[in-house]
């Protein structure tokens, strides 16, 4: 039994206790001793394969952010950026990237020293990033067209994107480095193309495999697209379509209905993202192809069931709707749009209804337009049928000419003999009055267009004594007058193209004075 030490308060440690500290010291020698043995073959090995393994173990024991600031680290960083350049493989080239590029991503306090190291060591182009064998080194090695875009071409990522088995998040990288080191949207499907069209499959059902991984790219493809910002291209989407029709060529179209389903989704989501990158491709019927190519996997059945569940088809059906009313709103009618919308609404019925309630819905487009857009035919009225009615509109004008004629002259009497006395009177009248008359002649002034585009003119005056004419006068009253009239409304007529006067309206008369009185 152990006594205590009254003077100083030490408990002397038994067997068990100094076994126990004898082994923490020895696990904290264990472990500094991994530490220098793991830093030291990170500064000196001459092999990327070996400095990797090192560097994964110092991020194991976490300890790379309290070493990064040493010199000796930052000599074995130096040392394996000048390996890329002396590597006997592509393989340990892109080890030593992926290397360098996890070194920054744990340790953020020196990425800007790495990614210093990287644009002055990377000088030649990169390539077949597929033949690492992690996956996570492939990521590393991805990430770096971040750093260093110029060693990455468009073919070189669109490849590994396409010849990429499981990861995801590489095949991701892959395909936002090609849509953004494209100078258009349309340049970076057809890099995704040519990668697609080079792959092969050593299985049977080969249409199958590459539907599967083709869905994949365009799911990543269809993410790259919405956060791009470059151009879309004149014919994005017909360079599309051309990729999703020359795809399966080889391999024939999939056999799985789930696969071919898959694929259509896809591809009806990167329609819309090329649409909504540029809204202007939304009135392109060329936009839509795709969807063409899609359509002829399935039968006619297969692909209504298909456009009325899939809400991605959905969404591209709403992107031709809209585009439709944008441009009958501008008096367009578009017989391919209208061919797109019956690919995308599944059946020619379901467009027309949708064609039909955008003619009820939209006040402003034209009657021509509406008609097309509801079905129906234009019919052009007989030459009789508009003489009819250009009659009925002269008679009409010509009753509102007297009519304004009347309201003209009292303005008139308003403005010269009832004005100054109301002045006097009710000052607080004089206003309205001043904007009655105003408006009376304002209004005259546009019933004289109308009237000058239909050459109507007045012939006689109120009061006026002429020789009564039945074609150009009306009795007042019964009776049928011999001799002198008097005018109680004017002449309206019409000066037709062969510069014959016609009556349109004709004047009411009755009996002058002389001829009352016999």
């Amino acid at each position: 039994m152990a006594h205590s030490n009254q003077r100083t308060g030490f408990i002397p440690a038994t067997d068990a206790a100094e076994s126990a500290l004898d082994s923490r010291f020895t696990r904290k020698g264990a472990k500094l001793t991994g530490l220098t043995e793991s830093l030291s073959k990170f500064t000196s090995a001459a092999d990327a394969r070996v400095q990797r393994a090192a560097l994964i173990d110092l991020i194991k024991r976490r300890q790379l952010n309290r070493i990064a600031s040493d010199d000796s680290f930052r000599m074995g960083l130096e040392r394996l950026a000048l390996s890329m350049q002396d590597a006997q493989s592509e393989e340990e080239r892109l080890m030593a990237l992926a290397t360098l590029q996890r070194v920054a991503a744990a340790a953020p306090s020196i990425r800007t020293h790495i990614e210093s190291l990287l644009r002055t060591t990377v000088a030649g182009p990169l390539s077949r990033l597929h033949e690492l064998p992690d996956v996570r080194d492939r990521l590393y090695a991805a990430r770096s067209w971040r750093v260093v875009p110029h060693a990455w071409g468009l073919d070189d990522l669109a490849m590994a994107a396409a010849r990429e088995e499981s990861g995801e998040a590489v095949r991701k990288e892959c395909i936002e480095g090609v849509f953004e080191l494209a100078n258009e949207i349309e340049g970076a499907i057809a890099a995704l193309q040519k990668a697609l069209l080079a792959l092969e499959f050593e299985t049977k059902k080969r249409g199958d495999s590459l539907g599967r991984r083709l869905n994949r790219v365009l799911a990543a493809s269809t993410d790259a697209i919405s956060k791009s910002h470059k151009p879309v291209g004149e014919n994005a989407g017909k360079e599309f379509s051309r990729l999703l029709d020359g795809v399966f060529r080889a391999t024939g179209r999939p056999n799985s209905p789930a696969v071919r389903i898959a694929v259509t989704e896809q591809a009806a989501r990167v329609t819309h993202a090329i649409v909504k990158a540029d809204y202007s491709h939304g009135g392109k019927s060329k936009t839509y192809e795709a969807l063409l190519v899609a359509k002829s996997w399935f039968t006619p059945y297969e692909w209504r069931e298909i456009c009325e569940s899939s809400d991605a088809v959905r969404r591209v059906r709403d992107d031709v709707r809209k585009a439709l009313v944008f441009l009958a709103g501008a008096g367009k009618a578009d017989e391919s749009l209208r061919r797109a919308l019956v690919t995308a609404a599944g059946s020619r019925d379901h467009a027309n209804e949708i064609c039909r309630l955008v003619a009820t819905e939209q006040p402003g487009i034209p009657d021509d337009i509406r008609d097309w857009l509801a079905g129906v035919s234009k019919r052009i009225p007989s030459a009789s049928v508009v003489k009819s009615q250009e009659r009925s509109i002269d008679q009409v004008l010509a009753e509102l000419l007297v009519g304004m004629t009347r309201l003209s002259r009292a303005s008139t009497l308003v403005q010269s003999d009832v004005l100054p006395d109301v002045s006097i009177v009710l000052p607080q009248s004089v206003h309205a009055l001043e904007r009655l008359t105003k408006m009376v002649d304002a209004m005259a002034n546009k019933l004289s267009l109308a009237i000058e585009w239909r050459s109507l003119s007045i012939r006689g005056t109120v009061g006026q004594e002429v020789e009564f004419s039945p074609v150009e006068h009306q009795l007042s009253s019964s009776g049928v007058p011999s001799g002198r009239v008097l005018l109680l409304s004017p002449v309206v007529v019409r000066i037709s193209e062969d510069g014959v006067p016609r009556v349109v309206l004709k004047a009411t008369v009755e009996p002058a004075s002389d001829q009352r009185d016999l």
